[in-house]
């Protein structure tokens, strides 16, 4: 099967997407290119002016956890497998987690 669809980021609004529930990786995954901004942006992080590319987010694990019902150790274990497989970059600082999709 061949093909891309378009998935529009209001799907995250859909009570589908909002119901509790533990994500799978898959819906994790989506989670995360749903996340990515589509252009450039900045954003002010503790008065600090912070660029964000396109393809990327700020969030953090806690953030993450609590969002795909998942601990926080497999959320770090599974962000781990994406970087491997190089899906994903990941810069973590005490305040904040950066992600990159790869090819974007």
């Amino acid at each position: 099967m061949e093909g891309w669809i378009s998935l529009y980021r209001k799907i995250q609004e859909h009570w589908l997407w909002t119901q509790k529930r533990k994500f799978s990786q898959f819906e994790a995954w989506i989670s995360l290119l749903l996340k990515a901004n589509f252009k450039d942006t900045k954003v002010n992080i503790d008065g600090k002016i912070t660029e964000i590319k396109k393809g990327s987010f700020i969030t953090s694990e806690i953030k993450l956890s609590k969002e795909w019902n998942w601990s926080r150790a497999t959320v770090r274990k599974f962000l781990k497998i994406l970087e491997n497989e190089k899906m994903i970059r990941k810069n973590s600082t005490t305040k904040y987690t950066s992600v990159t999709i790869e090819n974007w």
